[in-house]
């Protein structure tokens, strides 16, 4: 297969909780582009040196696309053969807390797709921890997807999943400064703080302006955001609704959560999100 222009190798990345799923699932809507949610598994990968590792993750990119063309499939986290919109939809009787409604490794490819489409994989603490290589490589085009701070933080403590804890297991291993300064913090909503400032961080540093997605554009346009991606998107169609205000957040928290990030006066979250946006939510 010939090389593959870096523009149409997506590496998409983001907060966790984000809306991460929901571009791979509006994305996939698209003529020529398959979006693949954390087909990876990144502590598998931890043996390579940055080098070898961003060469094993081209070549997994050109593993994905010969995949997909020559079987229809591509491997991917999914629910019924596709990839859903909110991979996080069911809830715990036990817990209250909301779990992943996820049944397959694999998407069906059904529309027709040239070879030199868009190949986008999603990983968000993992690529989060190697934006810097992934960027540097010049192999992939980098975009990270950012939301509001509160709806993020109310989102990781409803869920069953690492961030609930202030931890990234898969952005840890590859970063152990990051794991370190998690290490040391015992508060769990001091470290979810910590982590979260973390990959805004990591997004300013890396990633051009226009390259940091916000959700809320996502959702105010339908997904037409997304046209820096994928030219076609600018042609998406319909309604999405915000999740920021979701009633299953617990409104106590909601106050104690909002308390602590206003007095993150040097957080990064505030180059894109102001103090009116988390009052508003």
């Amino acid at each position: 297969m010939e090389p593959i222009s870096a523009q149409r190798q997506i590496v998409l990345t983001g907060l966790p909780r984000s809306g991460t799923t929901l571009t791979c699932h509006l994305l996939n809507k698209l003529p020529d582009c398959v979006a693949l949610h954390e087909p990876l598994v990144p502590l598998e990968l931890t043996r390579y040196s940055n080098l070898d590792l961003i060469k094993t993750l081209y070549n997994f990119f050109v593993a994905q696309r010969q995949q997909i063309l020559s079987t229809g499939t591509g491997v991917s986290k999914s629910f019924g053969g596709e990839v859903p919109d909110n991979p996080v939809a069911g809830v715990d009787p036990s817990t209250g807390k909301r779990i992943r409604l996820l049944d397959g490794r694999l998407v069906y490819v059904k529309k027709k797709i040239a070879t030199e489409f868009y190949l986008v994989i999603k990983q968000p603490a993992f690529f989060t921890a190697i934006l810097k290589d992934l960027v540097t490589a010049n192999l992939f085009n980098c975009f990270a997807i950012v939301r509001n701070p509160l709806a993020v933080l109310l989102s990781w403590n409803s869920v069953e999943m690492p961030v609930s804890q202030g931890r990234a297991p898969a952005a840890e291993a590859f970063d152990i400064n990051l794991k370190a300064n998690l290490d040391r913090i015992l508060d769990i909503h001091d470290r979810q703080i910590f982590l979260l400032d973390w990959f805004f961080q990591q997004y300013i540093k890396y990633l051009p302006m226009d390259h940091i997605l916000l959700y809320e554009e996502t959702i105010k346009t339908a997904g037409r955001s997304l046209a820096v991606i994928n030219p076609n998107a600018q042609y998406l169609k319909g309604f999405l609704e915000s999740k920021n205000n979701n009633s299953l957040y617990d409104t106590k928290l909601k106050v104690i959560l909002l308390e602590k990030l206003l007095k993150q006066h040097q957080g990064a979250f505030w180059a894109f999100y102001n103090k009116d946006y988390l009052f508003n939510l």
